[in-house]
C-alpha cells in the first residue's frame, strides 16, 4: 500500500462550547443547533447516564457521574463555555460543584446550567414576578419553586404536568406546552414579568415568541436561558 501526504487544518479559533446532556433528553441538542444556526461556532455534546424517573435521588445520582461524562470531552478540548443541560439536576448537585468538576477536568473559562441561567436571565430582565411551568412531579417542582424563591424572585403562579419520566416530558407537544402557559397567565392572580418553562427536555423553542406576543410577558425555557448565558459570557451575540 502506497501512503499520500496530508496538511492539518489550523487551530480552530471560533468559539467553543460544550454541553453535559442526560442520557433521556431529545431535545436540547436541537433546539440549541436552531438557536446557534447564524452563530460560527464549535458545539461539542457529551451524554451523562440518567434513569428515565425523576426524582431527588436519580437527579443527585448524576453528580456520580459528572467527572466521567466531562472527561469524554475530546482531550485536548478547551472551551470558552461548558453547559450541565438539566435543571432539576443542577439544583440538586449545586451550581459550585458543577463548575468545579468541570474545571478540573477541562480547561473552561466559564461553566453553567439551566437553572443558574435563567436566574440570572431574571435579573436581566428585572423581572421579580416569576410564573413557572414543568413537567415534573409535586415534589420536583416545590423544591425547584422554594430554590427560586430563595434567591430573590418570587414564584407568583405555578403549573406542571406532573409527568416523573423524561422520556414521556420529550414527547410533550409544543402546542400542549403553549396552551399550558396562556392557561398559567390567564389563572395567575397578580401579574407576571417572566414566564419560566423549566426542563431542557420540554420541547418549547418553536412557540416561545408566540407565548410572549399572545400574553405580553416574556417567555424563557430552560434551553433558551442556557444558551443566552453561554452566549453572552463567550461574546456570541443572543437576545432573551
Amino acid at each position: 500500500m502506497k501512503t499520500i501526504d496530508y496538511e492539518l487544518i489550523a487551530e480552530d479559533h471560533r468559539i467553543r462550547l460544550g454541553m453535559i446532556v442526560l442520557q433521556s433528553d431529545v431535545t436540547i441538542e436541537d433546539e440549541f443547533r436552531a438557536y446557534f444556526k447564524d452563530s460560527d461556532i464549535s458545539l461539542l455534546v457529551s451524554r451523562i447516564p440518567f434513569e428515565n424517573e425523576v426524582t431527588a435521588e436519580t437527579l443527585g445520582a448524576m453528580s456520580q457521574h459528572l467527572k466521567q461524562s466531562t472527561a469524554l470531552f475530546p482531550l485536548t478540548q478547551s472551551f470558552n463555555a461548558v453547559g450541565y443541560a438539566c435543571t432539576s439536576g443542577a439544583m440538586q448537585i449545586g451550581s459550585d460543584v458543577i463548575s468545579q468538576v468541570v474545571k478540573n477536568e477541562r480547561n473552561c473559562d466559564y461553566v453553567s446550567n439551566p437553572m443558574q441561567a435563567a436566574l440570572a436571565a431574571f435579573g436581566h430582565l428585572g423581572a421579580k414576578n416569576i410564573g413557572y411551568l414543568a413537567p415534573y412531579s409535586t415534589d420536583v417542582c416545590q423544591t425547584m419553586i422554594d430554590h427560586i424563591e430563595a434567591s430573590g424572585f418570587n414564584v407568583a403562579h405555578a403549573l406542571s404536568f406532573d409527568e416523573a419520566h423524561d422520556q414521556a416530558v420529550g414527547q410533550i407537544s409544543p402546542d400542549a406546552i403553549y396552551r399550558a402557559a396562556l392557561a398559567l397567565v390567564n389563572s395567575a392572580s397578580q401579574d407576571l414579568d417572566a414566564i419560566f418553562i423549566a426542563c431542557t427536555n420540554m420541547k418549547c423553542a418553536t412557540v416561545l415568541d408566540q407565548i410572549s406576543a399572545d400574553t405580553g410577558i416574556p417567555a424563557l425555557s430552560s434551553n433558551k436561558a442556557l444558551a443566552w448565558d453561554l452566549a453572552r459570557t463567550s461574546g456570541i451575540p443572543f437576545s432573551l
